[in-house]
């Protein structure tokens, strides 16, 4: 018999703490298993792979870049309060941030003070063991004191609690609860996803601001009206609003509600039916597009033929000036 379908108890009496963890989760490195050499080495060689990959993106025209230190990725593992690795790099906060601002320094030494530079990462990882918002107030004020250019703040979405793949799949970090609250849905919680973690960037954005600093936070998840995000910035919670899903179900949010047009938008249902494509690794598209006839002619499908790959269209009225 497989392991996996023996009771618990006997998986607790023969396996380790690490093995447990691989057979009910699946297999990752950590940022701590410095005994292998490519993870002992990452902050030697990890800054200037992201100052190379930003001059790339300064050179392609691109107008700033993000550095993706949120979710399941490995610069939030170094931020995260799991990380107890013994080189400096780990353990108390000010040893966890030390890669994240090493980056960050070697980044905008690439690209220029003129080049815009920001950052995500996380209010709290909702993990056990893991940052909580005190941990994410620190990181934001000093984010804000190294200089960057914006702060962009998400919510969960790690590995740790990410349920076991299928034999021959991938783990997808976005299956335990970790990964509900980075991507919440309506149709499994009554709280449902509508700004669900923005009292958390108000709570970031105000440290920021009383340590001396004016650095925008952008608030996301469930934003999907035009009265809804303007209440947020409205009311001081966050300085700017992002959307993924809502501009997915609909490209043209933010035209529409510069047109006025607000009542037009295609609103997102947070089934979540374009993050079940990713989890199945198809390409993703939005369940409100699949809803037009897919035989309309010049529409882009999906290589199987069920699933527009273009969002449906809308005729943009503007009045051309003369």
């Amino acid at each position: 018999a497989f392991l996996a379908d023996a009771p618990d108890e006997l998986h607790e009496k023969v396996l380790d703490e690490r093995e447990l963890e691989a057979l009910r989760f699946g297999y990752r490195e950590r940022v701590t298993d410095t005994e292998l050499p490519h993870i002992k080495e990452l902050p030697e060689v990890l800054p200037d792979i992201f100052a190379s990959a930003a001059q790339r993106a300064r050179e392609a025209g691109f107008d700033g870049v993000e550095l993706h230190y949120a979710h399941a990725y490995t610069m939030a593992s170094f931020l995260s309060a799991r990380n107890n690795r013994a080189d400096g790099y780990g353990g108390a906060r000010e040893q966890r941030i030390r890669l994240p601002l090493e980056v960050y320094g070697a980044v905008r030494e690439r690209v220029g003070q003129d080049y815009i530079v920001g950052v995500r990462f996380l209010s709290d990882e909702v993990i056990a063991g893991g940052n909580r918002v005190e941990d994410a107030t620190y990181f934001g004020v000093e984010f804000a004191r190294a200089g960057f250019d914006y702060l962009s703040i998400s919510k969960g979405g790690k590995f740790e609690d990410a349920s076991q793949p299928k034999v021959g799949q991938a783990v997808y970090p976005y299956t335990g609860q970790s990964g509900y609250e980075c991507m919440p849905t309506t149709l499994s919680d009554a709280r449902g996803p509508f700004s669900r973690s923005v009292p958390l960037v108000e709570r970031i954005r105000r440290a920021v601001n009383e340590a001396g600093f004016n650095t925008p936070l952008i608030a996301a998840g469930g934003i999907t009206t035009y009265e809804q995000a303007e209440a947020i910035l409205q009311s001081g919670q966050a300085d700017i609003v992002a959307l993924a899903r809502q501009a997915l179900a609909d490209p043209d949010w933010f035209l529409k509600v510069k047109l006025g047009r607000g009542a037009e938008i295609r609103r997102c249902t947070y089934t979540n039916y374009c993050e079940g494509l990713d989890q199945a690794h198809k390409q993703v598209t939005c369940k409100l597009w699949d809803r037009i006839n897919l035989d309309e002619p010049e529409i882009t499908l999906s290589s199987d033929g069920r699933r527009r790959l273009i969002p449906p269209p809308w005729e943009d009225k503007r009045i051309q000036s003369s």
